[in-house]
C-alpha cells in the first residue's frame, strides 16, 4: 500500500517509485562526490611554497572525503535496486558498458587510494612534489568526470532519466 488512501499502486506506478527514489540516491550521492571533488580543486589551487605541509595535510583530507564518498557509491553501485545494477544483465543490452564502468570506477578509487598513501608516507624531512600531486589528483578528477559524464548517458539511454544535478 503506497497511496496515502491506502490502495495499492499500480505495478507500472510502483516502478516509477522506485526508479524515483533510486534517481534522488543517485543524485544525492553525485552531490556528495562533487562537493568532494570542488574542495580537493580547492585545496590543489592553494598555494603551496613555503607551506608544503598545511597544503598536504588539505589535500590529503579532501582526497580522503573522496575517497569516502566514491566508496559509499560503490556499495550503492552494486546493491539491487540501483539504476546502474539493474542494467548488468548477463547478455543484456548494456552488460559490458556496466561492467567496463565499473572497472573504471574501481580503477579510480585504486587511484585515490594511492594518492591518499602517498600522502601519508612522505616523511617530515622530505620535500612534497606538489606539481607532481596536483597533476595526479587533477587527472583522477577529470577521470571522474568523464566516468560520471559516461554513467548519466547509458542512464538516459536505459531508462529516460536525467543524473544531473542542476546548477
Amino acid at each position: 500500500m503506497s497511496k496515502s488512501n491506502g490502495t495499492k499502486r499500480p505495478p507500472n506506478d510502483r516502478l516509477a517509485a522506485l526508479q524515483e527514489t533510486s534517481l534522488e540516491e543517485g543524485r544525492s550521492e553525485r552531490v556528495r562526490i562533487l562537493m568532494a571533488t570542488h574542495r580537493a580543486e580547492a585545496c590543489l589551487t592553494a598555494p603551496a611554497p613555503g607551506r608544503e605541509w598545511d597544503w598536504k595535510d588539505g589535500v590529503y583530507q579532501a582526497l580522503s572525503l573522496l575517497r569516502a564518498s566514491l566508496g559509499e557509491a560503490r556499495q550503492r553501485g552494486e546493491s539491487a535496486g540501483g539504476l546502474i545494477a539493474e542494467l548488468k544483465v548477463p547478455g543484456g543490452k548494456y552488460y559490458h558498458r556496466v561492467d567496463r564502468l565499473q572497472q573504471e570506477f574501481d580503477e579510480m578509487i585504486r587511484r585515490c587510494e594511492a594518492t591518499i598513501e602517498h600522502l601519508r608516507s612522505e616523511g617530515a624531512g622530505e620535500s612534497i612534489d606538489h606539481a607532481d600531486i596536483r597533476q595526479r589528483v587533477t587527472w583522477l578528477l577529470t577521470s571522474l568526470k568523464h566516468h560520471q559524464a559516461r554513467e548519466a548517458d547509458l542512464v538516459y539511454e536505459a531508462h529516460g532519466l536525467d543524473l544531473s544535478i542542476g546548477d
